[in-house]
């Protein structure tokens, strides 16, 4: 004779269990694989490196090549301008806080605005007659933001 069940099954459960077998996609979302992991700041450089090959630069044209080199030169001579600045600086600041001279810094503020006047004239000037006598004033803009980048 065969032993009584001790704890008899839930017919409800039976159900669940039946339809959930039955129709796997009404109870559990289907298998979807995991994302792919987003690409650190060092796996996008060595992709990029391999965009911006000699070749590539060469196809751009002449237009962005001159860009890119004045970008680049501006780039480091503004470097270079702003140090000599800061030390010339720094150095008039320490002989006026040891008293040997007295410096008008009104007055310099007055030639500064005077003389950034001047090269904000000149610089549009400047890139008209580049623009005007280079084949693509697109391209050697994007080479000069590509040169004041890098």
């Amino acid at each position: 004779m065969p032993s009584p069940m001790k704890y008899a099954p839930n017919p409800i459960v039976l159900a669940l269990l039946g339809a959930a077998w039955a129709f796997p996609s009404a109870a559990t979302p289907p298998y979807s694989p995991p994302p792919p992991p987003n690409p650190t700041t060092s796996e996008i450089g060595t992709h990029a490196g391999s965009l911006f090959t000699e070749a590539f630069f060469l196809r751009l044209g002449f237009s962005f090549m001159v860009g890119l080199a004045m970008g680049y030169a501006l780039k480091i001579a503004f470097k270079i301008a702003l140090i000599v600045m800061g030390l010339f600086l720094l150095g008039l600041f320490g002989l006026q806080y040891e008293g040997v001279i007295n410096v008008n810094w009104s007055g310099i503020e007055v030639h500064y605005d005077s003389w950034v006047d001047w090269l904000s004239a000149n610089a549009g000037v400047f890139f008209g007659f580049v623009g005007d006598n280079l084949t693509s004033a697109a391209s050697f803009l994007a080479g000069l933001a590509l040169g004041l980048k890098f």
